[in-house]
């Protein structure tokens, strides 16, 4: 049977009572066992000082849940209660813990640090350590007890996550479209050019050509400046050369007409 598979509890301090209590509750639930037929089979699971302390004190144990009771308050280390009691009043639940993990870890701490946690405890050490994203949403639906508590805080937490997916898509898109806007404009900006880049050969020609014909008209126009312009007035008649000295009447180039022998 599933009781026959359970270690036997022997009260040494190597074991953890706690976690002991939990496996074999959760067989004799498997069994479909009364609290009554509980009790009757308790000590077949039970060894060395557990089992005789069970026969010392059967007189005290008037209910399954009494035993349980008294079984981890005797052989549950008083150190390891106040460890899980110093670890749940500052348990926060982590960035990546999901709202079903945080809640059965609580509730684990609760049973180490008290077996008998009121459920009013437990619940104010849920809301406490719960993280900020959730905490407001959670106390607004004010859960009464522990139960509730996970209810509305599995409800808050998908739709968190569903907003958080929609505002992934959102930026995506977002993103996407500022990228195509980007690439449209450097597309715009870098056309021009492109065409210039790309014009045909026989343009290319035509336009040197015209730059070629530009050049020597300027050069010709800048030439022709210089030779029509006239110099001052004084420069300009003595860079006249002077007739030769000569007789118009002879043609001898030792007189002037005046005295030319064949004139007189």
């Amino acid at each position: 049977s599933s009781l026959e598979k359970l270690q036997k509890f022997s009260g040494k301090a190597k074991q953890n009572v706690s976690k002991w209590v939990r496996e074999t509750q959760q067989a004799m639930h498997i069994l479909k066992l009364t609290d009554a037929e509980k009790l009757f089979l308790i000590s077949t699971c039970l060894e060395a000082d557990a089992r005789d302390w069970f026969f010392d004190n059967s007189h005290l144990f008037t209910t399954w849940t009494s035993f349980t009771q008294k079984l981890i308050n005797t052989f549950e280390s008083a150190g390891k209660a106040d460890i899980s009691f110093n670890r749940l009043r500052h348990y926060q639940q982590g960035l990546t813990q999901d709202v079903r993990q945080y809640y059965f870890e609580i509730m684990k701490l609760c049973k180490e640090a008290n077996p008998a946690m009121d459920d009013a405890t437990k619940l104010q050490y849920l809301k406490d350590g719960l993280k900020p994203s959730l905490r407001f949403d959670v106390l607004l639906k004010n859960p009464q007890c522990t139960e509730e508590f996970l209810e509305y805080a599995q409800k808050v937490e998908e739709l968190k996550s569903l907003d958080e997916k929609d505002n992934i898509i959102e930026r995506a898109v977002n993103q996407k479209i500022a990228d195509s806007s980007t690439l449209m404009s450097k597309n715009t900006n870098t056309n021009p050019s492109q065409i210039n880049q790309t014009a045909p050969s026989h343009q290319l020609g035509s336009n040197n050509s015209y730059k070629r014909n530009q050049t020597n008209n300027n050069k010709n126009h800048h030439s022709t400046q210089q030779y029509t312009t006239v110099p001052p007035t004084n420069e300009y008649y003595t860079a006249i050369p002077k007739p030769p000295y000569q007789c118009y009447k002879c043609g001898g180039r030792d007189h002037y007409i005046r005295n030319c022998p064949h004139f007189q």
